[in-house]
């Protein structure tokens, strides 16, 4: 599997300079996965404190989505992107997607979602959520979502959480706070999800996660520097033991320790579980983006995945074009059924990562 390696310094002073010792940042700067990474936010580096420029706003239009701003001049900022073609008479899912520490939500908005949102036909939502690392996203959840209602045909069973680096942590914050709500999460790339929180340490803090299924998908890649599989401390892997017994409730799961962890990491032949160092009850692998890509699932009851890690092998801390449309494929087949609560899994017709190559650009 390619990696891009070895001038044997760690990377720096790049975008996508959070990453191991050994990445070679000219070697991905050169890669499919890397020009992308780079295109996809063109239009932010070009208008990057008008946020709703006529070519940005144009940006958008050329991509089948209309884009939105409001309260713009406060802490409590957000955009909505939807569908061209809208229909008042249908309802949408919504994807509200928690941005990364210290970006503005213009840069967020360059993550992906937004323009999956036209192809795909759903409601993106970029938040500032009151500050640069999400301060206030557990109250401004509820504030947005309400505003959102109220302006667009939102499908109340298709709420959806995502978000990168710090915007994973304020997901998780979401995911214990209105698991009722949401119908699967994504917090990626997830490692620093596990690695600190309030979650282990106070016991309050998920226990609205009790009653409540919530499946997850966590995406990032091999090589990123911080938010990093696999865990290297006995506390993380009891954070990561609640979340997949408690929150995702993963059928029959057995809770890993530090050493077991470190067993399959050493000794593993499957390539995704020595990756991660979890005992996943299956894996597979992907090739897309010129890079290869390691899935390994965790299964509910009914056999279906409700927990998804992966990893783009040779990634540093930083999202490409295939991350959204991966997200995507997995959120998508989840639904809340609004009168039990249940979690239900209702798959649906589109097959967003084949998709992804309708969005990748070479």
């Amino acid at each position: 599997m390619p990696q891009y390696m070895p001038t044997g310094a760690p990377a720096g002073g790049s975008a996508f300079a959070w990453a191991l010792p050994g990445f070679d940042q000219a070697a991905f700067d050169a890669s499919v996965a890397g020009r992308n990474a780079t295109r996809m936010q063109e239009i932010y580096y070009r208008h990057p404190d008008d946020e709703m420029h006529p070519e940005v706003l144009a940006h958008w239009q050329q991509r089948g989505v209309r884009k939105e701003l409001f309260d713009a001049d406060t802490d409590g900022k957000y955009s909505v992107f939807t569908p061209l073609d809208l229909d008042e008479s249908e309802s949408y899912a919504l994807v509200y997607v928690s941005h990364g520490g210290m970006q503005p939500i213009n840069l967020c908005e360059t993550n992906g979602f937004p323009e999956l949102a036209g192809s795909q036909k759903f409601i993106a939502v970029c938040p500032w959520n009151l500050g640069p690392s999400n301060d206030g996203v557990e109250s401004e959840f509820p504030r947005i979502l309400a505003a959102v209602r109220d302006r667009y045909p939102v499908d109340d069973s298709r709420i959806y959480a995502v978000g990168y680096s710090a915007g994973s942590d304020a997901t998780g914050v979401l995911a214990c706070a209105y698991p009722d709500i949401l119908a699967a999460v994504s917090p990626d790339p997830g490692g620093n999800l596990f690695a600190k929180g309030r979650w282990f340490a106070d016991p309050d803090s998920y226990a609205k996660n009790l009653p409540v299924q919530l499946p997850m998908i966590c995406v990032g890649g091999t090589m990123d520097g911080g938010d990093r599989y696999p865990l290297t401390k006995a506390k993380h892997f009891a954070n990561f033991n609640i979340w997949m017994k408690q929150i995702a409730k993963v059928s029959g799961y057995e809770p890993i320790t530090m050493e077991e962890s470190r067993a399959l990491v050493e000794e593993s032949p499957d390539p995704v579980k020595s990756a991660f160092g979890f005992d996943f009850d299956q894996t597979f692998t992907a090739s897309m983006e010129g890079l290869d890509w390691l899935f390994g699932d965790f299964l509910g009851e009914n056999g279906v995945a409700v927990a998804r890690f992966v990893a783009g092998v040779g990634l540093p801390h930083a999202q490409t074009k295939y991350h959204a449309p991966i997200i995507w494929d997995f959120l998508r087949h989840f639904r809340r059924d609004t009168a039990t609560g249940a979690s239900v899994h209702a798959p649906v017709a589109l097959d967003g990562v084949s998709a992804a190559a309708t969005v990748a650009v070479a």
